[in-house]
């Protein structure tokens, strides 16, 4: 045979293995992203499915914020790297992985072998030293993308044409993936919010018209009263009027928050600016209130409610129902995150002719003034969770994550909606199988400042 044959020989057999290396990617993302229900999934897999297309050591997914500009970390392989990067987002113009998202095209680059002590921030928290690397940006043709997948390493040589046809392709596919989920999560939460705000204006109209009923038997309460003092009072009488007159109140005042949380909920399924109602308060009663009203579910559930209130923390100006519906979240999320580390077999015991239990954890509220800022924390012995979870949780996108204890994941976006009316920042502490601390940091206002 020639050696024009032999040449073309081998350029047909490395067409025919490029033609299988995508074909086989190609298949693998189609099924893997097409059934995934999962942002995190999602993601999870779609690096995945990269790295093994092309045959690199790892590398890391980045997701675009278009308020920010910035790339933000989502995943990174191999996942014991994940805790030891320096950094969670980039610029969305820095480094190999800006220079994808902005030129909109695959970039491949090569380094030579360099010494520890020449190593850059990244290589050397990871320890890896980078000798090649391929970024791709996550786009369909003609459209802006939605972020970018960064590949280090490839073993066997550099990143060639046929990983970089590969990845063009997984990257159209995995674009499409991510698009029809949002849309999917988006018509879903909009059905949510529509029946949500349905239900919140029967609440509001019901509880309306329980506070009328309240307010008239009020009236009643106070015109009995008075009719007593003008006759011969009997004990009795006046020892039932005195019982009642605090439940009357706490009625109202329940009532008062049914239809002022009826009208939130309203407001946040239409779409509408919330309307915060602020005065001057302390918040350490209100604090404790909300949390005391998930007692009762904390008990049932093993979990021992501790409170740890600064009373002497300077009033404040805020919306009492804000606050209120925040800590309850708060809290409710946190119980729910303690039952999901009890054991199925775990028994507990729980006396009804008393308020002791036998706890299996503990969901700790506190509250205190520092640096002339209100800061509500609600710490549990829970489970914990990655920064990842962490991340998506406080940009908004996380659903609930907890087996046991089905939920939406709306009660924490809106923490993050009520915190934002009061220039709160929300943040949170936490590590796998420690717990975690949920952070509202709230400024100090009064009357007197301006906004």
């Amino acid at each position: 045979m020639s050696s024009k044959s032999l040449v073309a020989s081998s350029t047909l057999a490395e067409r025919m293995r490029t033609n299988d290396q995508l074909i086989r990617a190609v298949q693998v993302a189609t099924r893997k992203l097409a059934s995934s229900g999962n942002f995190d999934l999602l993601m999870k897999d779609v690096l995945a499915i990269c790295v093994e297309a092309v045959g690199a050591t790892g590398g890391t997914i980045y997701l675009h914020d278009p308020s920010s500009h910035r790339l933000r970390f989502q995943h990174v392989l191999p996942e014991n790297i994940a805790d030891k990067l320096p950094s969670r987002d980039i610029a969305e113009d820095y480094g190999t992985a800006g220079k994808a998202f902005q030129t909109r095209e695959t970039i491949t680059r090569e380094f030579a072998p360099k010494p520890e002590s020449e190593w850059n921030a990244i290589e050397k928290a990871t320890g890896v030293p980078v000798l090649s690397m391929v970024a791709t940006p996550l786009m369909m043709e003609d459209e802006t993308p939605i972020g970018v997948v960064q590949l280090l390493n490839k073993p066997e040589g550099s990143f060639n044409v046929s990983d970089v046809a590969v990845l063009d392709i997984i990257a159209a596919v995995a674009t499409m993936a991510y698009m029809n989920f949002r849309l999917t999560e988006e018509s879903a939460r909009a059905s949510t919010l529509l029946g949500m705000g349905k239900v919140s204006h029967d609440i509001g109209n019901l509880a309306a018209s329980l506070y009328t009923t309240l307010s008239f038997s009020d009236m009643a309460m106070k015109g009995l009263r008075d009719q007593l003092e003008l006759n011969e009072q009997n004990d009795s009488v006046k020892m039932y009027i005195e019982t009642l007159d605090p439940m009357f109140g706490e009625l109202k005042n329940s009532v008062d928050r049914i239809v002022g949380y009826s009208r939130l909920v309203s407001d946040i399924s239409a779409g509408r600016e919330l309307r915060p109602n602020k005065s001057m308060g302390y918040l350490g009663g209100s604090i404790e209130t909300s949390a005391a009203y998930l007692s009762t579910e904390a008990r049932a559930n093993n979990v021992s409610l501790v409170y740890e209130i600064d009373e002497s923390a300077p009033a404040t100006l805020h919306d009492e129902l804000y606050i209120f519906r925040i800590v309850q979240n708060l809290v409710g999320n946190a119980i729910k995150a303690v039952k999901e580390t009890i054991p199925d077999d775990w028994q507990g015991t729980i006396d009804d002719d008393q308020d002791d239990i036998d706890p299996f954890g503990e969901v700790v509220v506190g509250y205190q003034f520092a640096n002339d800022e209100h800061i509500i924390e609600v710490k549990d012995s829970g489970p914990g969770m990655s920064h990842e979870t962490a991340e998506r949780i406080l940009s908004g996108n996380a659903r609930s994550q907890w087996d046991k204890a089905s939920g939406s994941g709306w009660g924490l976006k809106i923490v993050l909606e009520l915190a934002a009316t009061h220039d709160a920042k929300v943040s949170i502490d936490s590590e796998l199988g420690k717990g975690t601390t949920f952070r509202v940091s709230m400024p100090h206002r009064t009357l007197l400042d301006p906004t």
